[in-house]
């Protein structure tokens, strides 16, 4: 049933949200598994290149993080928020507008962080003690400019609740990157340029992805302009926008940046420790920060399917919670979490449990790495859980306009593990495990903040709490089950094939689970594939 509102003279429209929120999930899910895919396709091939210094590649990724961040983070939420807001009033020509202040101040803000990371490449590679990373830095600078453009873009359908858009760009930037970026990195290595490596042509890839990504998404809102119906309406002055822009953005983004910031120390950190405190030759501590790159990007795989609930819960929680619709906000709460979970549970537990093959299938040529980056990645697997928390929790608060809660929560967790890192790298049983293990922690703090935060908007949501039990029950047994099932294959078919067979094991389990459990039922499977067509 449609509830109608009235507040200043706007009619409120239906806020009935909870189909859009679900299909913008599973619209952005499928894009992110193609994304991710094509992610772990294109650092595959790269890390087991002789001519690419992996430690080069991800050292100048935290650099460009720790600024792109801001464009993936707090700006399109703000946007996304501000434009999902107006529509719920109507206000088509109010939302136009806080599209065209945002592209111009965005474009701004990118040009300056592209300039600072182009001409201050020697300066920032010099500072994470890795010289080697100022070329791909450099590279890379075109990417920062291109992600600050898409931001404004992709904020912008995400308010109108279009999730396609954003979807069909990041497959597009993604492609992209495979193809264009190990093509190069092969051409630049086999070069053998003396001033970089094949990192700089993989970097390379990455770039020309996002100028692609830009130049779709800028031809489709040329197209959709042309179906936008002026509503005719008041709309506030440029000055109030901006205003309300950054007041927004601005605790969401230095939320995000603290949290690049955070992981741009880790890479000092755990460089600077490893050669000054434990004696370790320069050498062997880039390898070892090699194997922990390896194992966060097999982190980031999963965790990064948490993404499209937290970016489709922002509308759909907005537009609910300012119409007061407190069934809506308590039904978009509980799907957010359970979906969430129903990914992150299973995909925590299965890393944790298979860390060993799982290193050795995609790190074939690299065994050195593969074996250090094991018990990284194990530990790696309780972090996807915890993560999956962190980010619904945070973004919900964030749709109910408390933007500066997950911030306070972001930095207590961030300055823990910061004092972590320093002492638990340091002690020469753990090493650099202790960077993985101060994550963990970090997410700990975060989650009882974020949860002593949402305390007052929970009641209702007590389905919460029975999904999250029967999610983990099932995420149990198919751990137990594939560790189990690896022990005996593992040593008949070896550690990679016996690997593989464990981890479709645990895949065919858990998906048995959460039927027999009614975790999910078949009815809402075949709503949310229909919802996807």
């Amino acid at each position: 049933m449609q509830k109608f509102t009235r507040k200043e003279g706007f009619v409120l429209k239906n806020t009935n949200t909870k189909s859009s929120f679900l299909e913008g999930a599973f619209i952005l899910t499928i894009s992110t598994a193609f994304v991710k895919i094509a992610g772990l396709l294109f650092t595959i091939p790269i890390a087991n290149m002789e001519s690419v210094d992996m430690s080069n590649f991800y050292s100048a990724y935290d650099i460009y993080n720790m600024f792109a961040v801001l464009a993936s983070a707090g700006l399109p939420v703000a946007v996304s928020r501000m434009v999902s807001e107006t529509l719920v009033y109507g206000n088509t020509d109010e939302a136009e507008r806080i599209y065209k202040v945002s592209v111009r101040i965005f474009t701004i803000i990118g040009s300056i962080i592209a300039a600072v990371m182009f001409f201050g490449a020697e300066l920032l590679a010099g500072l994470i003690r890795n010289p080697g990373a100022a070329m791909p830095i450099r590279v890379l600078a075109v990417t920062a400019f291109c992600s600050f453009v898409m931001s404004s873009l992709r904020g912008y359908f995400q308010g109108n609740s279009n999730m396609r858009h954003t979807a069909f760009s990041q497959v597009i930037e993604a492609f992209s990157k495979l193809v264009f970026g190990c093509a190069l990195a092969y051409i630049i290595g086999k070069a053998e340029f003396t001033f970089m490596d094949g990192s700089t042509g993989a970097i390379a890839g990455v770039s020309i992805g996002a100028v692609l990504s830009v130049i779709y998404l800028r031809i489709n809102k040329k197209r959709s302009d042309k179906a936008i119906v002026p509503s005719n309406t008041p709309v506030r002055a440029d000055k109030a926008i901006i205003k309300e822009l950054f007041r927004i953005a601005i605790p969401v983004s230095l939320g995000a940046s603290v949290m690049s910031l955070v992981n741009l120390i880790d890479t000092a950190v755990i460089l600077g420790i490893l050669q000054d405190s434990l004696g370790y030759t320069e050498s062997l501590a880039k390898e070892l920060y090699a194997a922990f790159g390896h194992a966060k990007k097999i982190f980031n795989f999963p965790s990064a399917f948490i993404v499209p609930f937290s970016v489709s819960i922002l509308p759909a929680l907005t537009a609910a919670f300012t119409a007061k619709d407190k069934d809506g906000v308590a039904k978009n709460m509980t799907t957010c979490f359970k979906y969430a979970l129903m990914l992150a549970l299973p995909a925590g537990v299965g890393i944790a449990v298979l860390a060993g093959p799982i290193m050795n299938i995609l790190y074939f040529n690299v065994p050195a790495q593969a074996e250090a980056g094991t018990p990284i990645l194990a530990v790696f697997g309780v972090a996807v859980i915890l993560y999956a928390v962190v980010s619904i929790s945070g973004a919900i608060l964030q749709a109910f306009g408390r933007v500066n809660l997950p911030l306070i929560s972001l930095c207590v967790g961030s300055v823990v593990k910061c004092c972590l890192n320093f002492i638990l790298v340091g002690i020469e049983p753990i090493n650099i495990l202790g960077a993985p293990i101060a994550t963990c922690a970090c997410y700990v703090v975060m989650i009882t903040m974020n949860m002593i935060f949402l305390r007052k908007y929970l009641s209702g949501c007590g389905a919460i709490i029975v999904n999250t039990l029967k999610t983990t029950a099932a995420a149990l047994l198919m751990g137990v089950a594939a560790y189990f099932v690896n022990i005996p294959l593992g040593s008949f078919l070896g550690m990679k094939l016996g690997g593989l067979v464990s981890i479709c094991v645990g895949v065919v389990v858990y998906a048995v689970l959460i039927v027999v459990l009614k975790i999910v039922t078949l009815g809402e499977i075949k709503s949310m594939l229909r919802r996807g067509k």
